[in-house]
């Protein structure tokens, strides 16, 4: 059927009357007003250019953000369509803290420490290691460590990866076993195997614990 048709079933096409047999002017044509449809209003979220698409639009957003953060464009292009629905109605300063988690996850992930995580904790499956300041701030301490029973770097430690930690001592470590001769200072076998050190000479160490096996943090 073609559109002339569709339009003249439905009673929206113009009517042309019958052509008089006398002579004269030519007869006008007799239209019928064709309805509009209304338009649909659409809320626009803060920050972000109205478009048909809103994850296209979310994803323009985050972008933008990203830029003036001076943060990798990549964390942004890997995002994917749960993801970009999942940050829809959220404002411009909600949507920087979830880039800088992006940024922070994908830092991690390359084993360099993030740049506000400043504080030294010990994680209970990965060891000593670097968090923001206010994580610690509201953990346990125990032996003079903040205490967790997971952290931001254990899918790191799961996947295998590289974890930059804070140096630590053997003097007080569960694992020391102090020189017989000299226990203070004297040279002392560690007993997770990570060789001799002298009590309070700084190193990095995974396996260094103040606690006690069976102590509760």
């Amino acid at each position: 059927m073609t559109l002339a048709a569709i339009l003249e079933q439905a009673g929206l096409a113009p009517v042309a009357p019958a052509v008089s047999r006398q002579a004269g002017a030519a007869p006008a044509l007799t239209l019928q007003r064709v309805p509009v449809a209304p338009a649909v209003p659409v809320q626009k979220q803060e920050g972000v250019a109205e478009t048909a698409d809103p994850l296209h639009a979310i994803r323009v957003h985050l972008l933008a953000l990203a830029a003036a953060e001076g943060m990798d464009a990549a964390h942004v292009h890997r995002l994917r369509d749960a993801d970009l629905a999942a940050c829809i109605g959220l404002d411009a300063r909600q949507l920087a803290a979830y880039l800088g988690m992006l940024r922070d996850t994908a830092d991690r992930r390359a084993g360099r420490v993030p740049l506000d995580d400043t504080a030294a904790i010990h994680c209970e499956q990965c060891g000593p290691i670097w968090v923001n300041p206010d994580i610690a701030e509201v953990l346990p301490v125990v032996g003079g460590w903040p205490r967790a029973l997971g952290c931001p770097w254990c899918f790191v430690r799961k996947a295998g990866g590289y974890i930059p930690r804070p140096c630590v001592t053997c003097e007080g470590c569960r694992h020391f076993a102090p020189d017989t001769l000299n226990p203070e200072a004297g040279m002392g076998t560690c007993g997770a195997g990570k060789g001799m050190h002298w009590p309070m000479a700084r190193h990095i160490c995974g396996n260094h614990s103040t606690r006690n096996p069976h102590d509760q943090a």
